[in-house]
């Protein structure tokens, strides 16, 4: 069985689109509709459909497959290479993949945690940062314009360095939830987006960090070298992962130099007995996962309109009392907008294409 991609063509350009192969052995023949025959490696081989066409989430099928097939399964799709590696490339690696964690309904209810709390810490931003320097811009430059301008270029840092502190609290734990990881030799290799980064676990900087131990994980475990790369707990529940996982990371970590690194492996050992297989109480998967998250992102392109239209308030209240303050604030927003323009029109059309995607599985 094999997974590569093969091209199609789209509207006005071919694309790749990865599918399923049944390659037979040498001398066994299989009829199979025209339609269907292909090649692998020059040999016969049956196309049994695309990727994009079962109605199932894709993860959770790639799973299920690599457990039927087991080293029968080649994997030819980038994005799938760490996920899916098969039985022989995976000895050869010395190595395991790890799938992201908490993953199906737990992970939609991990990040709808998640969210909900950097939505207050955005509130509480835009009430106690944001009002607050508008209205003392506002009144200062009915004292002086000179003594406004000063209060607002101050206020502009002090928003900005709120927003850097605060209201991105939990962004670093919700991106790891998404995070694809495979144990690659003494490397840890985490899939982000298009991005692919590598961390030596042999480097003498691994360590393990309770909860709470950093800001904005919850109740999770994390192993960090030292900054956060892999959740080992859930940070809703501090449900642990299962303990395969935790065992493939100690035992590199094991194998390494530095004591650091042998420290952080036996800290997990001590992780191991708590953590399960699985959790009856929630279930592998959810439909519609993506469209729901994909929702509730769109739903900050309000939150955003909020903060610019007290910004242009703001600068047309200033019009009265001020002769450039007022129309510089207004020339300001002027870009401003634009940028919301253009990231709510990102975020609409996110949501478009989970709808589809949504539409498209349920059909």
């Amino acid at each position: 069985m094999v997974i590569q991609n093969r091209e199609i063509e789209g509207p006005g350009h071919r694309r790749p689109v990865p599918a399923l192969y049944l390659v037979p052995e040498r001398g066994v023949g299989l009829d199979a509709p025209r339609d269907m025959q292909a090649t692998v490696d020059g040999r016969p081989a049956v196309r049994l459909f695309d990727l994009a066409e079962p109605k199932i989430e894709e993860e959770q099928f790639f799973r299920d497959l690599a457990g039927l097939a087991g080293d029968r399964l080649v994997v030819r799709v980038h994005r799938l290479n760490l996920m899916l590696l098969s039985e022989d490339a995976r000895q050869r690696l010395s190595g395991k993949a790890l799938p992201a964690f908490p993953d199906g309904a737990a992970g939609v209810r991990t990040q709808r945690w998640l969210n909900r709390r950097r939505f207050l810490l955005f509130v509480c931003w835009y009430l106690f940062a944001v009002v607050p320097v508008l209205l003392l811009t506002g009144f200062t430059a009915q004292v002086h314009e000179l003594l406004g301008a000063a209060v607002a270029v101050l206020g502009l840092l002090a928003v900005v360095a709120a927003y850097a502190q605060f209201v991105t609290l939990f962004s670093d734990a919700a991106d790891l939830v998404d995070t694809e990881v495979a144990i690659v030799g003494t490397a840890l290799v985490r899939v982000i987006g298009d991005r692919t980064r590598r961390d030596d676990m042999h480097a003498g900087k691994a360590v393990v960090l309770p909860p709470r131990a950093r800001r904005g994980y919850g109740k999770a475990w994390l192993l960090g070298f030292p900054h956060a790369v892999v959740l080992l707990g859930d940070p809703r529940t501090g449900r642990l992962r299962d303990h395969a996982d935790l065992r493939a990371l100690s035992a590199v970590l094991r194998q390494s130099p530095h004591e650091a690194d042998r420290a952080a492996a036996r800290d997990i050992d001590g992780l191991t007995p708590q953590s399960q297989i699985g959790d009856p109480t929630e279930p592998d998967r959810v439909e519609n996962a993506r469209l729901w998250i994909a929702l509730t992102r769109a739903g900050r392109i309000l939150a955003w309109a909020v903060v610019l239209g007290s910004v242009l308030l703001t600068g047309g209240w200033m019009t009265e009392s001020t002769h450039y303050l007022g129309s510089s604030v207004l020339l300001i927003c002027v870009p401003l907008a634009t940028l919301w323009a253009l990231y709510a029109l990102y975020r609409i059309l996110a949501l478009l294409g989970a709808t589809w995607q949504a539409v498209r599985r349920n059909r």
